[in-house]
C-alpha cells in the first residue's frame, strides 16, 4: 500500500466513523488491532483486539449520549504511518466541547493494525469529563 492509498484508506475510515458505519470499520480493522486513547478521562486507555476497540467506542458513545462528530482536518502519510489532525465535538450534560487530537495510524495488509489517539490538550478533556457520572450497576 503506497502513501496515496494509505491516505485514501484513512479518509474513508473517518467518513465511516462520522456516519457510525461499524460494518465498514470492522471489515477494515485487524482482529489484533491495538488502540490507545491518550488522556485520563473515563474511557482512556489501551484496547487490544477488534472487540475491545469497538467496545471502547460504544462505551464512549454511551458516555456522551451519542453526541459526537469527527472531522479529519489534515492527513500526512509516510511509508510506515498516517498521521491525522482531527476535530472532535462531544456533548455531555447539556455542555459541548470541540477539541483537536492527533491520530497516528499503522496499516498492515490493508487493515488498521494500530492507532494512537493523542489530544492536543488532554487536561481540557479531563476537566470536561470530570462531571461524568459513573454508569449505575445493574442487578
Amino acid at each position: 500500500m503506497g502513501t496515496q492509498e494509505k491516505l485514501e484508506f484513512v479518509r474513508q475510515a473517518y467518513e465511516a466513523m462520522a456516519r457510525a458505519d461499524i460494518p465498514w470499520m470492522s471489515e477494515h480493522t485487524s482482529p489484533d488491532v491495538v488502540f490507545t486513547q491518550g488522556g485520563r478521562f473515563p474511557t482512556a486507555g489501551t484496547y487490544r483486539g477488534r472487540d475491545a476497540m469497538f467496545g471502547h467506542f460504544m462505551e464512549f458513545m454511551t458516555l456522551v449520549g451519542g453526541q459526537f462528530s469527527i472531522e479529519a482536518k489534515d492527513l500526512l502519510a509516510s511509508e510506515d504511518h498516517v498521521a491525522a489532525v482531527i476535530s472532535v465535538t462531544i456533548g455531555l450534560d447539556g455542555r459541548q466541547l470541540t477539541f483537536d487530537e492527533v491520530h497516528v495510524w499503522r496499516l498492515e495488509d490493508g487493515l488498521l493494525a494500530e492507532m494512537n489517539a493523542v489530544p492536543f490538550d488532554p487536561y481540557e478533556i479531563d476537566e470536561f469529563f470530570a462531571s461524568a457520572k459513573e454508569p449505575s450497576a445493574t442487578s
